[in-house]
């Protein structure tokens, strides 16, 4: 089924169009035709990925040729979406990509070029975020894999160990994310320091956040006595206000001795 795109940003005019192309558009109550007509044009506005054709070699290998209305711009467009300045990282991605879904038995034009779409609509920022894509798609395709593997066992061993693979992968996959989210936040660094001042019987918590890596500053505090103020309490302290006693200068008496200077006894 083809969908038609109108080209137009009148709502009206792509009503009209949808309307004489699109099977079915008679039966649709209001709400259906508003929400196709809105579908339509905000597809028709999202950048078409990159598509390539993919013909098998004699000797066994892939000849992997852009396909469009353009050779110039599908090539513009692998290049983009690999964030390459040059044909040599898009070839060694490509080869990445086809090593592991022959490996799979999936080194077909579908897979390739959805491979493609995946890679091109997180728009990496350098060959960096590029080469970390594809290994993010290798990953998540072979813990789907095992996913199914062990939904398909049926052996309790099995089952253990496509578990275990998958959780591992699946693991894997989520600190990929991670990393590259921290490749895009360019190293930012978010730092807690929690404050804990129980003077008084009480605990009171005050929690300073700082981001960038610098040390936070603590206004209300003296600068002389760097973090002194910040501390537990000292030893000592009655919770139930009785205060510590404070010696006078009086002398204390005199201990009598135990025993007298007596002569002894042979």
């Amino acid at each position: 089924m083809t969908i038609p795109i109108p080209d137009t940003e009148n709502e009206e005019e792509a009503n009209r169009i949808l309307a004489k192309e699109v099977p079915g558009w008679d039966k649709l109550d209001k709400g259906e035709r508003a929400e196709l007509t809105r579908l339509a044009c905000d597809f028709r506005k999202r950048s078409s990925p990159p598509k390539v054709k993919m013909t098998r070699k004699p000797d066994g290998g892939w000849s992997i040729e852009p396909t469009g209305k353009s050779e110039a711009l599908a090539l513009l467009k692998l290049h983009d979406a690999f964030s390459a300045n040059s044909i040599d990282p898009v070839n060694a991605r490509a080869a990445e990509l086809l090593k592991y879904l022959g490996s799979v038995g999936a080194d077909n034009e579908g897979r390739y070029n959805a491979a493609l779409s995946f890679i091109e609509s997180m728009k990496p920022h350098d060959q960096a975020e590029a080469l970390l894509l594809v290994q993010m798609y290798c990953t998540h395709d072979a813990a789907i894999r095992a996913l199914s593997m062990m939904g398909s066992a049926d052996w309790v061993p099995q089952v253990q160990t496509f578990g275990n693979l998958a959780a591992k992968l699946l693991g894997t996959s989520q600190r990929q994310m991670e990393t590259l989210a921290r490749m895009r936040r360019g190293g930012e660094q978010v730092v807690k320091h929690i404050h804990v001042d129980n003077r008084g019987g009480q605990a009171v918590i005050a929690e300073n956040v700082n981001q960038g890596g610098q040390k936070p500053k603590n206004e209300d505090q003296c600068h002389a006595t760097g973090n002194s103020g910040s501390g537990p309490a000292l030893l000592g302290h009655d919770a139930q206000g009785n205060g510590v006693p404070i010696p006078s200068r009086e002398r204390a008496e005199t201990v009598p001795y135990a025993r007298r200077d007596e002569p002894r006894r042979a």
